[in-house]
């Protein structure tokens, strides 16, 4: 969840939303299928949020070591979130360069997850990550990012997005700063036509009440079969592109490694 969704601090749990739950499905199988996670290796999560990735890929994985970076975390964000999840051994920065004196080893996995969106200058972004000393030849670069500038709305006016992507326009940023795609495409194809509609709402009668997944997760009905719906869904999606068949969904993702 990004912090500016988030009313409460992170010294406590909150009910998550239906499409939290299911994009870490997401990002699960993808890194089960392009970066299979072993006892000891290294995860970065940037933009990391409240650190509800973060807690969850520690949880999913057990041995691995994962750092949260977010410039929006404070000292007192930081501690409190330390002090709820010991067991889990997660460690918060704010920065990459503060990362960077404390990771040992070049890192198995760096997660982007709707990430980049909110820079400005997402090539010089994914240059200089790049660049890092955590970045090896082994290293995957996962990312997610909100799908199709036609669908630019009030809701990504309210999270401070720039931008919106295509798969096709997402590869072509991240192998111009650099980066090799080795897999793109798109998931949650069933919320296509619901953000479409909300779209067209918006441009009839006005946007209405800006609300985030932080302020909503509580408010969805029957929360756990809308997350079991959406996580079938994408796990259709990811299923057919093996076979050929590239469905439009409402994110994209790209997995990545650096150019030789």
């Amino acid at each position: 969840m990004d912090l500016v969704e988030r009313s409460a601090g992170l010294a406590e749990e909150v009910e998550r939303h239906p499409w939290e739950v299911a994009r870490l499905e997401v990002l699960v199988r993808l890194l089960a299928e392009h970066a299979p996670l072993r006892s000891d290796d290294a995860v970065i999560d940037v933009g990391c949020g409240d650190g509800f990735v973060a807690s969850c890929v520690a949880s999913r994985f057990a041995g691995t070591r994962v750092y949260g970076i977010d410039s929006g975390l404070t000292d007192a964000m930081i501690g409190a979130f330390e002090h709820r999840h010991p067991e889990l051994g997660v460690r918060l920065y704010r920065t990459l360069d503060d990362l960077q004196e404390a990771i040992p080893t070049p890192a198995a996995a760096v997660l982007l997850m709707d990430v980049l969106e909110h820079i400005e200058d997402d090539s010089a972004f994914l240059v200089d990550l790049g660049r890092r000393p955590f970045v090896a030849d082994a290293t995957r670069l996962v990312v997610t990012v909100p799908a199709y500038q036609a669908l630019f709305s009030a809701h990504d006016v309210f999270l401070r997005h720039y931008r919106r992507y295509t798969s096709r326009s997402l590869g072509a940023v991240l192998e111009g700063a650099g980066w090799q795609v080795l897999d793109r495409g798109y998931f949650f194809t069933s919320l296509l036509p619901l953000r479409a509609l909300q779209r067209l709402k918006e441009r009839l009668v006005g946007a209405g009440a800006r609300v985030g997944v932080g302020d909503a997760a509580g408010r969805v009905p029957a929360a756990s079969l809308v997350s079991r719906a959406l996580t079938a869904d994408a796990a259709l999606g990811l299923a057919l592109r093996r076979v050929g068949i590239r469905l439009p969904g409402l994110s994209a993702f790209a997995i990545c490694r650096t150019s030789a």
